[in-house]
């Protein structure tokens, strides 16, 4: 089981954003590093064999010939000799010994010798060279001293001496470095460099899903944080989660609202309806009181139903689910249409719609949410406009909104609640709006199918007397 579990985490692991991106930047770094290790070595070939003369200085001469007498002391039969049994002790003097056969102009020994590179360039320089006074050979790595004549068991050598460059540059400082530590410090480097790159660029999405994982849990206020500091498509996709998130949670929020207000306004008609029912079923009750019972449970059946009803038509609009079906509507006939049918509903209070309407105003809407809207709105006036009374209707339009302003001559409403009226359940009168019928909803109902459109929809209080509702609408 533990051996699954492992194959599991490890096949995650690689399957990941960040590794992925990682291994695509190392491979991209490391494909770089050799083609370029490949391309200066070539170079670096070149750099080693450049070599400039000049005369040797008085020091370096003198060096030079110590040596030579040195090695004549030494009294060796051969170079073997010479170098394998350590005759004369050079561990502390810092040069490289030369010996070039005179005879033999392919033979150079040397004594402590240089890294192999850089000896077989040094010694490919003295087979190829014929030398007939001392000079002072400048390699980018090495100095080379010489020569001058020596005798060794009668047998004729010009000696050099050689020490490293004392103005050694970085390039000699790596080429003097192992193969195998050239190749690894690069490739440590990249590998360092790449995984903080790709470490910084999959933060973004680590923190997505994180705030995805806790969402998915039900922690709606989670928001994926530092937003502002991202930039590009993650920048972008960051935002669009929060808004996402942000939705989410107005969702739920208005969906736990709504259950509440619902829960409490169904409590008075659910109340009225068992006294009603109670009542007519007591023996004591007459016919006529009895009917008057059945009436009123019939009044709030119906008044459940339109509230029921209208709940349904505030959740859907609320939680985004009502898909609008946009569409190129002529708004003036619109609006014409709904006056007319509240026309009927007014005249039982004697109530006037005037309407000031300019002909074929068309945007592109929903019409159905729109006919909702306004016809809530109208009929909302005309339910609490007072008897013999004037609504007034415009139609207005410039070059970017359409506006709807419906005015009423009633008492208008406190300052303090016209931003509370497009709020469910919200009743200014409570017993004014159990004489209409009314449940709050209308205006509520109104704001969302607006929003959908993108308008706007506010109160106002008149000047006079009475309250305008105005609705703003984009022609697109």
């Amino acid at each position: 089981m533990s051996s699954i579990n492992s194959s599991s985490k490890i096949k995650t692991l690689l399957s990941s954003f960040t590794v992925k991106l990682f291994v695509c930047f190392w491979l991209i770094a490391i494909t770089s590093i050799i083609s370029t290790r490949f391309i200066s070595e070539q170079l670096s070939n070149d750099s080693l064999n450049e070599v400039i003369t000049q005369a040797p200085k008085y020091e370096e001469m003198q060096q030079l010939h110590k040596i030579s007498r040195r090695i004549k002391h030494a009294k060796a039969n051969s170079i073997n000799e010479l170098f394998t049994t350590k005759k004369i002790k050079f561990s502390r003097i810092p040069f490289n010994i030369w010996l070039k056969n005179t005879n033999n102009n392919d033979k150079v020994t040397s004594l402590y010798p240089l890294p192999p590179k850089l000896h077989q360039v040094v010694s490919n320089y003295l087979n190829d060279k014929e030398f007939d006074q001392p000079v002072a050979s400048v390699f980018s790595h090495t100095q080379l001293i010489g020569p001058i004549k020596i005798k060794i068991n009668k047998q004729l050598y010009q000696l050099f001496i050689s020490r490293k460059s004392h103005k050694k540059n970085f390039g000699q400082l790596v080429q003097s470095l192992p193969y195998w530590v050239r190749i690894l410090t690069p490739t440590l480097i990249s590998f360092f460099l790449c995984l903080l790159l790709a470490h910084s660029f999959s933060k973004p999405v680590r923190l997505i899903k994180k705030a995805t994982t806790k969402l998915g849990e039900g922690n709606f206020d989670t928001r994926v944080g530092g937003v502002s500091q991202l930039s590009g498509e993650l920048g972008q996709l960051a935002t669009s989660f929060n808004e996402m998130a942000e939705q989410l949670q107005q969702n739920q929020s208005a969906q736990r609202r709504l259950l509440g207000d619902v829960s409490h306004e169904l409590r008075s008609p659910l109340t009225r309806l068992q006294m009603a029912v109670g009542l007519a079923q007591q023996e004591s009750t007459t016919s006529a009181a009895r009917e008057q019972y059945l009436q009123r449970c019939q009044r709030e059946i119906d008044s459940l139903e339109r509230m029921i009803e209208n709940v349904l038509s505030l959740s859907r609009l609320e939680n985004t689910l009502h898909i609008t079906e946009s569409e190129q509507v002529n708004l003036s006939a619109l609006v014409k249409n709904i006056i007319n049918d509240e026309q009927f509903v007014a005249d039982k209070k004697s109530i006037h719609i005037e309407e000031n309407i300019p002909n074929d105003v068309i945007i592109i809407a929903d019409q159905t949410l729109l006919t909702s809207a306004i016809s809530n709105v109208l009929s909302n006036a005309v339910k609490y406009g007072p008897a013999q009374s004037i609504i007034k209707v415009t139609l207005s339009s410039d070059k970017q909104n359409v506006t709807l302003t419906i005015s009423d001559c009633g008492d208008g409403v406190p300052e303090q609640a016209l931003t509370q009226l497009f709020t469910p359940f919200y009743r200014v009168n409570l017993a004014r709006d159990r004489n209409t019928g009314g449940t709050g909803l209308g205006l509520a109902i109104a704001k969302q199918a607006i929003n959908a459109h993108h308008g706007e929809i506010f109160a106002k209080n008149n000047a006079n007397k009475g309250l305008s509702v105005i609705i703003q609408l984009p022609y697109l």
